[in-house]
């Protein structure tokens, strides 16, 4: 990895994507006010549009820790595996485990060997509620991660001129292929969803970061406007996301990570801690807030004092405590053992982002 030196970090735009780790905090609390609002009686459906941002972030990330010094398919999956598996693996089996001891705690959930194997592995599966997801609910989206990264694996065999396009290829095949198959088949229905086409458009994000050919400030701050009005158009209609999901949240999803790798190209991102620290912990936030959100409403209800307003609110921070306290209490040594993020650095140092990628080629195009 290169890393630049503060003269030229104000001519280039650092080493580290800051505004990227902004985005993954502000997605995953995205989500958590989506999830908070409904156990409270409400809704914030928009907070949901955080996923589409994670997978614009994921594709945009692949692409730009790869480009320079491509590893080979199996370095690419044990880094993606070493990444991923042990904090959501430990959760799964917690959640499991509780599960069968104390079913009280999690009284709609059905627990079997076959459907801990499935979460563990990622394979998609129909609860019996009818729900396509895991033991633990949001790794739903862990699954189409995963599967992009199987497919971009293989794309590392490709060189790297015609990468993006055979990805891209693959993912446009798939979404294709999708009207003839089973679409109530749980396989068929994730393999083959317009979703993945989020992390082809991150791909090509990534791409442009690379080749620096990304557009100047005020074009940035222009997608990022963009973006966010095109969100609050989608929150503030009637409009079933789910029939276009990747134009109606995939596009200004694009839009919004564009334009703030577009600002950051030219070094415009300041260092704000609290972001930093909330963009560090998304991935535990992510994972946990659901359950953070159960055990505030049965204290609650405990008490006494359930009323919506204060489930939203004490759901809201009982989500981001416990993102935090898991971040630093398991994922971060995780980290450290695997030596893969923020927490694998072999000294200590300057807190920072840890999507760290290498810094754009020269353009001059500002």
């Amino acid at each position: 990895m290169v890393e630049l030196t503060p003269q030229t970090e104000a001519r280039q735009a650092p080493a580290e994507v800051r505004s990227i780790q902004y985005l993954r905090g502000f997605a995953a609390f995205g989500v958590l006010v989506f999830h908070a609002a409904e156990r409270a009686g409400g809704a914030f459906g928009l907070g949901a549009a955080g996923v589409d941002v994670f997978f614009v972030i994921s594709g945009f990330i692949m692409w730009v820790v790869t480009c320079r010094r491509p590893p080979s398919p199996a370095q690419f999956m044990i880094k993606r595996v070493q990444r991923i598996v042990p904090l959501y693996w430990g959760l799964t089996l917690l959640v499991a485990g509780v599960a069968l001891a104390a079913p009280w705690v999690f009284p709609a959930m059905q627990v079997s060997a076959a459907a801990v194997l499935k979460s563990l592995f990622f394979v998609p599966y129909q609860d019996h509620t009818g729900l396509i997801a895991p033991l633990v609910i949001p790794g739903w989206t862990l699954n189409y991660e995963m599967f992009f990264y199987v497919l971009f694996a293989a794309g590392l065999l490709a060189p790297t001129k015609i990468r993006p396009w055979l990805v891209t290829a693959a993912l446009v095949a798939l979404v294709a292929v999708r009207p003839l198959g089973d679409t109530a088949n749980p396989l068929w229905a994730t393999y083959t969803n317009p979703l993945l086409l989020e992390f082809g458009a991150g791909v090509w994000l990534g791409k442009a970061w690379s080749d620096g050919r990304l557009p100047g400030v005020r074009t940035g701050w222009a997608l990022v406007i963009l973006g966010l009005l095109g969100f609050a158009g989608a929150g503030f209609s009637e409009i079933d996301v789910e029939r276009a999901r990747p134009l109606i949240w995939g596009v200004p999803a694009f839009l919004l990570v564009a334009g703030a790798v577009a600002i950051e190209r030219q070094g415009e991102v300041p260092n704000w801690r609290p972001l930093q620290a909330l963009g560090d912990a998304s991935y535990s936030l992510y994972l946990v807030h659901g359950l953070a959100i159960s055990a505030t409403i049965r204290i609650l209800e405990a008490v006494g004092l359930a009323s919506p307003a204060l489930i939203l609110a004490a759901g809201l921070i009982a989500g981001v405590v416990a993102g935090l306290v898991t971040y630093q209490l398991v994922e971060k040594p995780l980290m450290r053992l695997f030596k893969t993020g923020l927490g694998g650095r072999a000294k200590a140092g300057p807190s920072r982002p840890a999507a760290t990628v290498p810094p754009p080629a020269p353009s001059g195009s500002r």
